[in-house]
């Protein structure tokens, strides 16, 4: 059991995790720093995250906006600034706007697009030069069932999603030599501040993603938390280019 405890142990380690302030990206924040890790949290707002126990004082939010480039390097800087050097970045800044593919604008389009697929490749972009000269890294990006499914009247996001997948497996095969591995997870229907304003009020659609779902619940921001986890440990320093799906079951039809 120790050793299956030190395997999981992020401490001196350091992590970036985008879109960190709420739903997935705040569980991942939170169960880093628990194992250890100093976690930097990015997100537009630069909202502040109060985590307890082990993972007090070890989590610092920043501002940032992951389809800017400018914010990226700038985010980048201020990390290496206070620690040094990023080990782990996970990309968990997403956006979703739900409209029929006609009534979606180019406005829409580029949105999801620079925040879902932009972003996760501006964040890789930026910290690999640093991994690359640690010889080790780990990153893991958030896409979505979406990648594989048809989701109506979500096109682009699904699409988006679809090349983080693909990313994921492009980046994988080039940087593995430098000792980064490159992953990804798809989440299920979560219980996200994003997806309660999409059920609130309702509870038919709310029931008929449950019994959709075989293990018959809404996934918790923790389940995601805890994939994030292995592959940002030791667990995992096999394992690259993969998508992991996190989502009940959901995926395997009716």
């Amino acid at each position: 059991m120790d050793a299956l405890a030190g395997a999981l142990d992020l401490t001196g380690r350091v992590a970036v995790v985008t879109g960190g302030t709420r739903g997935i990206g705040l569980a991942i924040v939170e169960r880093f720093a628990a194992a250890g890790a100093r976690v930097v949290a990015m997100s537009r707002s630069g909202e502040r995250v109060a985590p307890g126990g082990r993972a007090e004082g070890a989590v610092t939010v920043l501002a940032g906006d992951v389809s800017s480039k400018a914010d990226v390097d700038r985010v980048l800087g201020e990390v290496l600034a206070r620690h040094g050097t990023v080990d782990i970045l996970v990309s968990c800044a997403g956006v979703i706007r739900r409209k029929p593919a006609l009534e979606t604008t180019e406005a829409d389009c580029a949105f999801l697009m620079d925040v879902n697929l932009k972003g996760a490749f501006l964040a890789a972009q930026a910290v690999a030069p640093v991994m690359r000269r640690a010889g080790r890294g780990r990153i893991i990006n958030v896409a979505s069932i979406g990648a594989d499914l048809a989701l109506m009247n979500r096109a682009v996001y699904c699409a988006a999603k679809a090349g983080v997948v693909q990313l994921t497996r492009c980046l994988a095969q080039e940087w593995g030599p430098y000792g980064i591995t490159v992953n990804a997870f798809s989440p299920g229907i979560t219980e996200t501040p994003m997806t309660r304003a999409y059920l609130e009020g309702d509870p038919v659609r709310h029931r008929t993603m449950i019994e959709k779902t075989p293990l018959r619940r809404l996934g918790r921001p923790e389940d995601m938390a805890g994939v994030a986890l292995f592959l940002a440990s030791d667990l995992a320093s096999y394992v690259t280019g993969q998508t992991i799906y996190v989502d009940g079951g959901w995926g395997l039809g009716d």
